[in-house]
């Protein structure tokens, strides 16, 4: 394959922020048609996945070192192309209920830009840059319904915590960087002892609040249970793909220089995974279960990054693309039936299909093979294991067996329970029941051709 130089090295994340701009006059360009936008973002999210995968992998480096592309970030960029081309054909045909399309596309293509950008950061002022480029339109997204109060309420605590978080990050970066005396990752010298794991911690605890792991999660139950529920398909599953890359780049660079990190880690992921499993368990709303479910599957992402190593990298960022998928596909059948589990009463009786679907997505978060997440989740609880992180692998395994219970209420309120009588008639939306086809179909694939991917996730040696 014919490497790539220059600004062609960045082609997937030009197409997007075009395709943005674009999508923002869509309904100028094509009257008549409210859902054009969502239509071009897809064709151009679709476009960016072809050009991150013709890119290629081992391309000279951009802007003096501070971009560049190896197997893992193609993976993150393909996958995030990919899912967000999914995601804006379900938004084309299924629409929206407040807002217009055509500025809801935009942010989640400015969104998927600023993930495909973090895939590839190998500076530390590129990777806050571009942190904040996929999260300032989540923040707009999680309180897109204007007139719902929980809807502010809950985008306004994301916005806080995160800008939070964002100082902590910066704060760390200020000590390593000084340290360093440079702001190039490959360069990064933390000197031994308090300092190093001052820094340390302060870079981890912005990283961890922006992927809602314990003990830093408290804004993902009221920023979800307020969304709407197409927004929060979004943010809780696509950018994560490609922010665990940059998380993992991360522990790659610090954990060799300190010896703090790795506790650090093992604490967060005991804390996301009892506390996201148990407090899931009381949920009414599927946008509140789900939130806990994702604190949850920060957890057992964090055991394999506890463990360290080539081999715990691959597994992290497969299960969280195995974990995106599923959790997404939830989500959109949630946006189109209901958010809570009174709304998903009697759905085998009323869309069979739609109740099918969401069982096999269930099952794949649980880890029940031949799907995706069953294998990603060997596949981590391997290496923490030749890890010797035998208590924390033990752990995830009990956990991800309690997991089944809240996931189940989902399923008794689908097949044991009767709708209410006064519950709307569900419409026929033959590209949201494709798009969910898609969904499971992907679930079944991921997890039955897992080796060639595996085998593309490569992390370059700092």
């Amino acid at each position: 394959m014919t490497q790539v130089t220059g600004l062609a090295l960045i082609a997937p994340e030009l197409i997007l922020l075009a395709t943005a701009l674009l999508a923002l006059f869509a309904d100028v360009l094509w009257r008549g048609s409210e859902r054009a936008g969502a239509w071009v973002g897809a064709a151009g999210a679709l476009a960016a996945a072809g050009a991150a995968m013709m890119a290629g992998t081992g391309a000279p480096s951009l802007f003096v070192g501070q971009f560049a592309v190896d197997g893992a970030g193609q993976v993150a960029r393909i996958v995030t192309g990919l899912l967000t081309a999914v995601f804006l054909a379900w938004v084309a045909g299924a629409g929206l209920k407040h807002g217009t399309v055509r500025d809801f596309t935009a942010l989640v293509l400015f969104s998927a830009m600023g993930a495909m950008l973090m895939a590839g950061a190998r500076d530390w002022v590129v990777l806050l840059l571009a942190l904040e480029v996929a999260t300032m339109p989540a923040y707009v997204l999680m309180g897109y319904d204007r007139t719902d109060e929980r809807s502010l309420e809950g985008a306004l605590k994301y916005f806080l915590l995160s800008m939070v978080a964002s100082v902590l990050f910066l704060y760390g970066l200020s000590f390593v960087i000084g340290m360093s005396g440079a702001t190039a990752m490959a360069a990064t010298k933390l000197q031994p002892g308090l300092i190093g794991a001052v820094a340390a911690a302060f870079i981890m605890a912005g990283m961890l609040a922006k992927l809602s792991a314990a003990p830093f999660q408290f804004w993902a139950p009221d920023a979800y249970a307020g969304a709407p529920a197409a927004s929060v398909a979004f943010v809780s599953a696509v950018p994560k793909v490609a922010g665990l890359v940059a998380f993992a780049r991360v522990v790659l660079v610090l954990a060799p220089q300190t010896a703090a990190l790795a506790p650090m880690l093992i604490g967060a992921a005991v804390l996301s995974m009892v506390l996201g499993n148990l407090i899931a368990y009381p949920q009414t709303d599927v946008r509140r279960l789900m939130a806990y479910s994702g604190v949850a599957h920060a957890g057992y992402l964090l055991v394999a990054l506890a463990a360290g190593g080539a081999s715990a990298m691959q597994a992290a960022l497969f299960y969280a693309i195995a974990y995106a998928v599923p959790s997404m596909g939830v989500m959109l059948v949630a946006a189109g039936v209901g958010d809570t589990l009174a709304d998903l009463r009697g759905l085998a009786t009323r869309r069979p299909f739609l109740a099918w679907a969401t069982v096999l997505m269930l099952v794949s978060l649980i880890g029940v093979p031949p799907l995706a997440g069953f294998t990603g989740k060997l596949l981590m609880f391997t290496a923490a294991m030749r890890a010797g992180l035998v208590p924390l692998a033990v752990l995830a395994v009990v956990m991800s067996a309690v997991s089944a219970g809240f996931y189940f209420r989902i399923v008794r309120a689908m097949f044991f329970e009767t709708a209410d009588a006064d519950a709307p008639a569900l419409g026929a939306n033959p590209v949201g029941t494709a798009v969910i086809a898609l969904c499971c179909a992907a679930v079944v694939g991921i997890g039955v051709v897992a080796g060639p991917i595996i085998a593309a996730i490569t992390f370059a040696a700092h």
